[in-house]
Parts: structure tokens; C-alpha cells; sequence
């Protein structure tokens, strides 16, 4: 045995007995041995990088800190943890298995963070790589049991394709042992016995291309996360029901109701966009030079480029949006969505929330715990920051995709390369997190008026109706 692989044996070991004795110097000196196999080879070995996360993970779990200091305390860990998730998962070299595996703790480390969309996203991606992943059956049916028990979306829909994925874990609920030892199945097995009233999953015989292509990514924007509802021709019915503001407010409409409407018209000419190009011929006029490495040029990937840049202007909206509705401070030409949420810290000091967002937070608002480590992970470090490196690229560079790889016949600072396929891969988790933080903004929302109810605030009432019923397009 090689002296890499006895390392990785002890690092694991060490780990796996400190989290079972209680031990976190067993822990940390696995998390040194890791980090340093992983400096040796950043690329090759994905299962050393999936076991990193796992003790950084556990780690994290050992702070005592309160609710809801501990997600400030364990960000910079846990956004660790996340990233070499993500790195092992998409790894190409990384065995099938673990591949699934890390899709799940992923998952599972963005549950913990009140990130429920997303982390149904990455139960979904384990699955594709292993059917039988017991613990990412349970986890997606836990997720949707929970949007059904707060009421978020259809119900039925919710509870028929929770109960779709705990029908396949209970066919092999030893895996759940296999993958998570016994600690987890005496946790988990305990789902299996749920009793789900279901009704019947959602029908998409009658569904055009479009709407395939949307159910396939799940980029409905509507709070039934999973399916679509063709009864209506408005399916991304994505709104929130009203909102308190004092009397003072003035007259009209609440610009919070024309901003969410701005945000979902701008995901959904993405989403429209990215369906375009991926699935249609379209009218090509330019002549281009062929630059001799298989670059592709035109409106296509032109198209492409814009709808992942949209996703990540729609982010900065949902900041200023939060802004206006939480009454946060700052110029909105100032506001983006990586710097609204917590207060710049100087050299040295510990990460903060700005103070109106921990003020909610400490209220119940756990959306907002959600929207805030999303914008911890698109920073650098962290497991989503290659969709605004590739957003930053084709606004402020040129991007070029290629057939095969990403290599141009000649460098330049200017320009950056990517492979078609990775593009278009990175392209579809970026509408689905654009998708999610919108989710996450609204159930804000939901949560702040909530609780404004239960403060026993008197409130008058001003009708806003739909866009469409006004202008006579109700169908």
C-alpha cells in the first residue's frame, strides 16, 4: 500500500473516531492529513476531497455556539465543506458512488442551512448517479414533506412524489446502513413507516417541448418545487399574498409587488432563452472567421452567455428588493447580492449579519439564513462561485465555447474558454439557483408578514390584482 493511500486510511480513521469519542483533536488531525493529500493532488482524487468535506462537516457539528450565531461562527467550515462536496461530485475521476454520495451530503449541508430548493436539486443529482441511494430518497421526500406541511405549493403534488421516493428506499432500506452506518438507519429508518396521503403524480402527457424541457431541470418558478400545473396556462405562479407596510407609506401599489414581477419576467426570459438555444434552429445571418479550435460563434452561444448572465443580475435584484421591503440601508446603486447581507468586516474581525437581517433572523426569518450563505457560496471559495466568474467573464470579456475542450490556438488575458457541454451544464445550475434564490425571497417575504401577524398589527387591506386579468389576457 502506498504511503498517499495510508494517510487517507488514517486521516478517515482518525475522523471517523473522533466524531464517535467526542474527540475534535482526532478530527482536526484528520482534517490536516486530508487538506495536505488534497494540496498534493487538487484534481485526481475526489473520494480524499469528499472525505475532507465529511470532516470538515463533522467539525462544524462539534460547535456548541446558539442559534443563529452557530451559521455565523461555522460559515467559513462549512463553505469549505460545500466546495469539496461539489469538487468531488462533478469530478469526472471520482467513482460513480461517491459521486452520489457527495451530491447527498451537499444536499444535506444546504438542509441545514434552510436551503431547502437547493438541496432537493442535489438529492436529485445524487440519484441520477446511484437509483438506490437510500439516503438521498429520504432526503428528497423529507424536503417536500416539509414544503407540504408549511404550505408551500400543491400539497398533492408534494406528498404523491415524496411518497414516489420513500416506495423506493423502503425496497432496500439496508442501504441506508451500507452508506451511512448504523447511527443514521436507527435515524432514518424511522421515515420509512411514513404514512403519506397521495394523490396522483403530475401529468405531463399533454405537455409541449417547453414545458418537458422546464420539468426535466425543475425551473418551474411556482412553490411546488417538483412538476408543473397545466391547468392554467400561468404556471409559474410564483407571488406573495400581500404585505404590512405602515400608514405612512403613502398611496398606490408597494413597489416590492412591481420588483417581484421584474424579477420573475427576467428569469423566465432567461429560462426562454436557454430553452431557445438549446433546442431550436435559430435564424443565423453573421459570417465569422473560424479561429482553427473547434470555438463555436453566433447567435446560439451568444444566447447562451446572456441567459447565464441574466440569472446573476437577477440575484443583485432580489438584494435590492430585500433592501426596499427589510428598509436596509445603502444606495441601490451600491447594493449586489454578495454585499447585502452581512456588514463588511474589518481585518480581523468575525463575520456579522447587517443589523435588520439578524434583528429578523432572530424573529423566526430562516429564509434569510438561506438567501446569506447563498451569497457566502458565490463568493470566492466558494461552491458556486464559477457562475459569477463565467457572468464577470462574458460581461467584462469574451467568453468562447468549443466542441471539444476549452483550449484556444492562441492565449489571451482578454478571453476565456469553455467546453460547450460544461457551459450548457453550468448554465442549467445557475437558472436553477436564480430559481431558488427567488423561492428563498419570497418565503421571506412569507415569513416577515407572519410574523407581523402575530405581533397583532392592524391592517387595512388594498386589493392588487393580477397583471393579466387587468390588460384582458386572462385565459
Amino acid at each position: 500500500m502506498s504511503l498517499y493511500n495510508v494517510d487517507a486510511l488514517t486521516s478517515g480513521t482518525l475522523i471517523d473516531a473522533g466524531v464517535a469519542a467526542g474527540d475534535i483533536a482526532a478530527i482536526d488531525e484528520g482534517i490536516v492529513i486530508l487538506e495536505r493529500l488534497v494540496s498534493a493532488t487538487p484534481e485526481a482524487r475526489g473520494d480524499i476531497q469528499y472525505c475532507l468535506a465529511n470532516g470538515l462537516s463533522s467539525k462544524a457539528d462539534f460547535d456548541a455556539t446558539e442559534y443563529p450565531e452557530w451559521y455565523l461562527i461555522t460559515a467559513d467550515i462549512r463553505q469549505r465543506a460545500r466546495r469539496f462536496y461539489q469538487s468531488s461530485a462533478s469530478n469526472n475521476l471520482t467513482p460513480i458512488g461517491i459521486r452520489s454520495q457527495a451530491y447527498t451530503n451537499l444536499g444535506n449541508s444546504l438542509l441545514r442551512g434552510f436551503r431547502l430548493v437547493e438541496a432537493y436539486d442535489c438529492y436529485t443529482s445524487a440519484l441520477k448517479y446511484d437509483p438506490t441511494n437510500s439516503i438521498a430518497l429520504i432526503g428528497a421526500s423529507r424536503v417536500l414533506l416539509r414544503l407540504a406541511r408549511i404550505g408551500a405549493g400543491d400539497s398533492n403534488v408534494l406528498l404523491s412524489v415524496a411518497d414516489k421516493y420513500l416506495i423506493k428506499a423502503k425496497e432496500n432500506p439496508e442501504r441506508i446502513r451500507q452508506l451511512a452506518g448504523e447511527k443514521a438507519y436507527q435515524f432514518l429508518s424511522k421515515f420509512l413507516g411514513t404514512d403519506i396521503p397521495t394523490g396522483e403524480l403530475p401529468d405531463l402527457v399533454a405537455a409541449t417541448d417547453y414545458q418537458r424541457f422546464v420539468a426535466k431541470h425543475r425551473l418551474t418558478l411556482a412553490p411546488t418545487i417538483e412538476g408543473l400545473d397545466l391547468s392554467t396556462s400561468r404556471w409559474d405562479s410564483l407571488h406573495v399574498h400581500g404585505i404590512t407596510e405602515h400608514i405612512s407609506a403613502g398611496q398606490g401599489v408597494p413597489p416590492l409587488f412591481a420588483m417581484l414581477n421584474i424579477l420573475k419576467s427576467e428569469y423566465l426570459a432567461a429560462r426562454y432563452l436557454a430553452y431557445l438555444a438549446l433546442n431550436s434552429t435559430l435564424p443565423e445571418t453573421g459570417k465569422y472567421h473560424d479561429t482553427l479550435d473547434y470555438a463555436n460563434y453566433g447567435i446560439k452561444e451568444s444566447i447562451l452567455t446572456l441567459a447565464q448572465r441574466t440569472c446573476l443580475d437577477v440575484l443583485d435584484k432580489v438584494a435590492v428588493a430585500a433592501s426596499e421591503y427589510l428598509r436596509l440601508p445603502g444606495e441601490p446603486s451600491n447594493i449586489y447580492f454578495t454585499n447585502r447581507w452581512f456588514v463588511n468586516p474589518k481585518l480581523g474581525e468575525s463575520l456579522a449579519w447587517q443589523p435588520q437581517i439578524r434583528e429578523a433572523i432572530l424573529r423566526g426569518n430562516t429564509a434569510l439564513i438561506a438567501i446569506s450563505e447563498v451569497s457566502l457560496d458565490i463568493k470566492a471559495g466558494g461552491f458556486l462561485q464559477d457562475k459569477k466568474m463565467l457572468r464577470n467573464s462574458s460581461t467584462h470579456r469574451f467568453t468562447v465555447l468549443h466542441d471539444l475542450g476549452g483550449f484556444s490556438s492562441r492565449s489571451s488575458n482578454y478571453v476565456d474558454h469553455h467546453s460547450f457541454d460544461e457551459f450548457v451544464n453550468q448554465l442549467i445550475e445557475t437558472l436553477q439557483l436564480a430559481r431558488a434564490v427567488i423561492l428563498y425571497f419570497v418565503e421571506m417575504v412569507t415569513q416577515n408578514e407572519h410574523l407581523v401577524e402575530d405581533e397583532g398589527v392592524f391592517k387595512g387591506q388594498l386589493f392588487v390584482p393580477d397583471h393579466d386579468w387587468v390588460r384582458g389576457e386572462e385565459v
